[in-house]
C-alpha cells in the first residue's frame, strides 16, 4: 500500500510540475546574451510610473545607465504587453534591465526581450557582454531663432534717405574732379 501511495504521489507531483513547465514553455523566452544581441537598446532604470493603455502597459523609466544603443533622454517610455505571455505592468520604484526595440515614441519590451528586474546576477551578465555602460546622452536643444526688437518708435529710414549722404559726397567729388581738370 505504501508503494502504491508513493507511486501515486510521485506521479501526481510530476504531472503538476510537468503542467507548470509546459505552460511556461508555451511563452517565448531568450537567454540574456541572446536577448542582448537582439535588442536595439539595453539600459537600466527605475520605473517612476506605469499605466495600462489599450493592449499595453506604458511605463515611464528614469534611465541611469545605457549599455547598448542610443538613449537620448534620461526619461523614456517603455511598453510591455498585457497578454498571457506579456511582461505585464512594470513595478513602480523598481529598477529594471530593459532590452527593447523602438516603437514610435517609446521602447517596446516584448515577452522574449530579456527585460527583467535588475538583479546583481543579471547586471553582471550585461556588463560581461556589453561593458560598463554610460550615462544617457542628452540631445542638445535645438538652436533658437533670434528675434529682433525695434528700439523706440523709429521706423527704419527708406533707402534714398539712407543713401543720400553717400550720393552727395560722390557728387561733390565728381564736381571737384571736373573743376580741377578744367583749371589745370
Amino acid at each position: 500500500m505504501r508503494r502504491l501511495l508513493a507511486l501515486l504521489l510521485t506521479t501526481l507531483a510530476l504531472s503538476v510540475a510537468g503542467g507548470t513547465s509546459y505552460a511556461a514553455r508555451s511563452c517565448p523566452t531568450s537567454a540574456p546574451a541572446v536577448a542582448m544581441a537582439g535588442a536595439t537598446v539595453v539600459f537600466t532604470g527605475v520605473v517612476t510610473s506605469s499605466e495600462p493603455s489599450d493592449a499595453w502597459f506604458v511605463s515611464t523609466v528614469q534611465v541611469d545607465r545605457v549599455y547598448k544603443g542610443e538613449v537620448t533622454t534620461a526619461e523614456v517610455r517603455v511598453k510591455t504587453g498585457t497578454g498571457k505571455c506579456g511582461l505585464g505592468q512594470l513595478a513602480t520604484d523598481e529598477r529594471y534591465v530593459v532590452m527593447a526595440a523602438p516603437d514610435g515614441d517609446a521602447w517596446l519590451a516584448r515577452p522574449d526581450s530579456g527585460t527583467s528586474v535588475a538583479t546583481d546576477a543579471l547586471l553582471a551578465q550585461v556588463q560581461t557582454v556589453l561593458g560598463p555602460g554610460t550615462a544617457p546622452v542628452e540631445t542638445a536643444p535645438e538652436p533658437t531663432t533670434p528675434t529682433y526688437t525695434l528700439v523706440g518708435d523709429e521706423t527704419p529710414p527708406e533707402f534714398l534717405r539712407a543713401a543720400a549722404p553717400g550720393l552727395a559726397l560722390a557728387l561733390v567729388g565728381l564736381l571737384g574732379l571736373l573743376a580741377v581738370r578744367r583749371f589745370a
